[in-house]
């Protein structure tokens, strides 16, 4: 039995857009509400997505197809590809089973001839010379090659009209009959899922009745149990269709709320399980249900249900584990296994499970190697291969392991780039490269690497770049080139080459206006909008133009707010209108306006609250809450409301105990732990509360002390060290313990001078070297006790300071404002620290 209607043959180079279109028009004419398309027909762009663009499986496709549909253009036959496919098709098929679309150029029969004319834009290929017995009827395809995107978009009726030709064809009936049963117009798709799901759900009662009363009545007629069979069967896969389809429908949807589209998954995959449960299922139709429970994964993740979403992954990987278990040597079954759990080990991630992910990641890992060793030609497994390799790399750049996740990198870099060298005509290998490239300067970056960072994000570009100008009209290149220069300007950023940051971002910023006035209904390229607005504003604020920043984060809030309003209860949008209100708090708080600072960094507080509270087990929107708390808490501290300040840091403190205390491998939330300890330490200070200070810069040390001997070469990790021990000299010396005072300022000097020894350019480093030397000078200068000796360190101690201090203001100076520390010597949040941070963790 076929497995495809029809195979398309067509120039990439020109027509791949109206081929899409065409395909996408005759999939539909005459589709049954219930099904995904009326026919299947085979496109090398959908058909070989996760398949090796290699002649043999070519070959198989068209050997499983019932017509060739040839797009014919001067492009088309002068293509080694297409010729060789209609060259199989007409050694193996009959010429009545090929049919012609006309993209471009003249066809004209000549009677005398018995053949097309051998004009000079022939758009047929030299081998259908004299293979007609007679004039084909074509379809003249011409006037929407131009423009074939919009006009699938648009449904134009002539097109739709010209589309019936060759379905009717394929399907072997009539074209008015065919138009007939075309539906006008597609409902909405929230009015199609709930007329779906009740239609369904009346069939399910009936299926179901039907299958258990033919199961228990042995004596029934045996036609009568095969009926109530095939009923169950078609209602089952139904339902299949139903959620898988649904799924892709809500993922990026505008307009729908979020608890609605739950609301109807929810529904439908019950009606899925009831009908499972009723009878017995075919393995067909167990794997049909496990991969549209992994296509819902990714709506539930969407909306920010980690929990629905692990729990429908697992299902997933259960239904997989058994069709394995009864056929062990199924590599497509092992596939699906090992896809399963990469989607459970996507859930484990946004749940702050990177410990369980790593797990799944790896389980993953041992299958996709089994299989690549297996069959080493195989791309498609040596593509998996190289996935499961990025994803072990994304858990272990989390977890602070950089020489890991650079290695795991590699690893896949090194799988897509000698793929990509084999075929340099296949833009999906092409594109993964170049997302190779992008994971490798991420890890370079975060390194400190930031030469072959540079390096790694313009060969991501230049990949990118030339994808976009082949095939200007793919809206999917031109956002990842847009992408791509975001990376760029992002490691330029933090270079300090700010001139060159802002014109990669205003790069970006283009390309995303383009894409959002051409389809202003797409969530994803508004969104992409308004993150190149914020990463302008973090360029200006770099630069020291507050109102400039304030202008394009304001922007990019109005993006945000229109997002959010459309569907309150998508969580992505509500997150991201949280983000810009604290980007403008940053703002504020730098301009000084202190109240205006408060009140959005409290909206900040406020939609992560409901975030947090609405799904306890998202660790990605618990630390958010932790990182509000702390906002809203440094304002209240500007303002002198220090009550305030040290209840928003003891609120925030608990958050951070139980993320640390949930995977106590993790050093981001260690670190972040510290710093919440010294927070509440801080405020205690200034309400006098010394005792508990000193406790709470204690619990600080403590962290502190554990991650820097667990990576002595970690600078910023040291430096937290050296300002935790001045932070207790501080409070030692005002309890007058001068003696325990002078040995924690001298444990701080000493980390403090070996860091600006390794780097003496480093202005950061040289103002806190004269800080630890000032701490130290006015210990000693309290000392009564003081030798000649004693007095002459001291004398040292405050001319070193004098002088590093000096040094450090001209270098903070030369860098214009890019480092900021407080005079105490702990980090506030700045713009580079930002800067740095998305980039170490891949931003947009």
């Amino acid at each position: 039995m076929a497995l495809y209607d029809a195979f398309i043959s067509y120039s990439h180079a020109k027509d791949k857009p109206i081929a899409a279109a065409l395909q996408s028009a005759i999939q539909k004419l005459g589709k049954p509400w219930y099904r995904r398309r009326a026919l299947r027909l085979f496109r090398d762009d959908t058909s070989l997505s996760a398949t090796p663009h290699l002649w043999p499986t070519i070959e198989q496709a068209l050997g499983q197809s019932r017509h060739f549909l040839l797009l014919a253009s001067p492009e088309a036959a002068a293509s080694k590809w297409v010729n060789r496919e209609v060259a199989y098709w007409l050694e193996n098929n009959s010429i009545d089973t090929l049919l012609i679309g006309l993209t471009d150029g003249e066809l004209a029969w000549d009677d005398s001839a018995g053949d097309f004319s051998a004009l000079e834009n022939m758009p047929l290929p030299p081998g259908l010379a004299k293979r007609f017995p007679s004039e084909p009827k074509w379809v003249d395809l011409r006037p929407y090659r131009e423009g074939a995107e919009r006009t699938a978009s648009k449904r134009d009726a002539k097109f739709t009209e010209l589309a019936a030709d060759f379905a009717a064809a394929i399907r072997g009936m009539p074209k008015e009959d065919l138009l007939s049963q075309e539906v006008r117009q597609q409902r909405r798709a929230l009015t199609l899922a709930w007329s779906a799901a009740a239609s369904l759900l009346i069939l399910a009662v009936a299926a179901t009745t039907a299958g258990i009363f033919a199961y228990r009545a042995q004596q029934e007629a045996i036609v009568q149990r095969n009926r109530a069979e095939a009923t169950l069967a078609a209602a089952t896969q139904t339902a299949n269709n139903l959620v898988f389809d649904l799924a892709q429908r809500f993922k990026n949807s505008i307009g729908i709320p979020a608890a609605l589209i739950k609301d109807i998954l929810d529904r439908a995959r019950a009606l899925q399980q009831q009908l499972s449960n009723s009878g017995q299922v075919t393995p067909d139709l167990e794997r049909s249900e496990a991969e549209s429970l992994m296509e819902t994964v990714n709506s539930l993740l969407a909306i920010g249900d980690t929990a629905g979403a692990l729990a429908a992954a697992e299902q997933a990987r259960q239904i997989f584990a058994d069709l394995l278990a009864g056929n062990s040597n199924s590599a497509d079954y092992q596939r699906e296994l090992m896809v399963s759990l990469h989607r459970i080990g996507d859930v484990q991630v946004a749940q702050g499970d990177l410990a369980g992910a790593l797990m799944s990641f790896r389980d993953s890992l041992a299958i996709a190697d089994r299989l690549a060793k297996a069959d080493p030609g195989n791309a498609l497994w040596q593509l998996d291969l190289g996935i499961s390799n990025e994803r072990i790399g994304d858990v272990l750049m989390a977890q602070g392991d950089l020489d890991g996740a650079l290695h795991s990198y590699q690893v896949r870099q090194d799988i897509v780039s000698r793929l990509a060298q084999s075929n340099p005509g296949n833009v999906d290998w092409q594109r993964d490269l170049a997302i190779a490239y992008e994971k490798v300067g991420g890890v370079q970056a975060a390194q400190g690497n930031l030469t072959a960072a540079l390096g790694s994000h313009q060969e991501e570009f230049a990949i990118f770049d030339r994808l976009a100008k082949l095939d200007p009209g793919n809206a999917d290149w031109q956002r990842m080139l847009a992408v791509s220069h975001e990376k760029v300007g992002g490691v330029q950023a933090a270079q300090g080459n700010l001139a060159a940051a802002l014109g990669s971002y205003q790069e970006a910023f283009a390309i995303f206006v383009r894409l959002a006035k051409s389809d202003p209904g797409n969530a994803s390229w508004q969104r992409g909008l308004s993150v190149a607005y914020d990463k302008i504003g973090d360029v200006q604020i770099a630069q020291g133009d507050l109102a400039g920043a304030l202008k394009s984060y304001r922007d990019g809030l109005a993006i945000a707010e229109r997002l959010a309003k459309s569907d309150p209860g998508n969580a992505q949008w509500q997150f991201d209108l949280g983000i810009s209100n604290e980007r403008i708090g940053d703002v504020l708080m730098a301009q000084g306006d202190l109240a205006g600072a408060l009140q959005s960094y409290q909206v900040r507080q406020d939609i992560v609250s409901r975030l947090a509270q609405s799904n306890p087990g998202n660790a990605v929107w618990q630390r958010d809450l932790w990182v509000a708390y702390v906002k809203v808490g440094d304002a209240q501290a500007a303002q002198d409301d220090l009550a305030g300040a040290l209840k928003s840091y003891s609120d925030a403190l608990p958050i951070m105990e139980r993320l640390a205390k949930s995977d106590p491998a993790n050093p981001g939330w260690q670190r972040d732990l510290s710093v919440s300890y010294e927070k509440v330490g801080n405020a205690q200070v200034e309400q006098g509360d010394l005792a508990g200070a000193l406790k709470s810069y204690h619990d600080s040390l403590a962290i502190r002390e554990r991650l820097a001997q667990s990576d002595p070469g970690n600078a910023g990790w040291q430096r937290d060290l050296s300002v935790s021990f001045n932070n207790l000299g501080e409070v030692q010396a005002a309890q007058g313990d001068l003696a325990a005072a002078l040995k924690s300022y001298r444990d701080g000097l000493a980390i403090a001078e070996r860091l600006a020894k390794s780097d003496p350019g480093d202005a950061g480093w040289q103002h806190d070297l004269a800080i630890a030397y000032g701490a130290l000078a006015d210990v000693y200068s309290r000392l009564d006790h003081l030798d000649d000796a004693g007095r002459a360190a001291a004398r040292r101690s405050d001319h070193r300071s004098i002088g590093c201090a000096l040094a450090g203001q001209r270098r903070v100076a030369a860098r214009s404002g890019l480092v900021q520390r407080t005079d105490c010597g702990f980090d506030e949040v700045t713009i580079a620290s930002r800067m740095s941070a998305e980039l170490i963790c891949g931003g947009f």
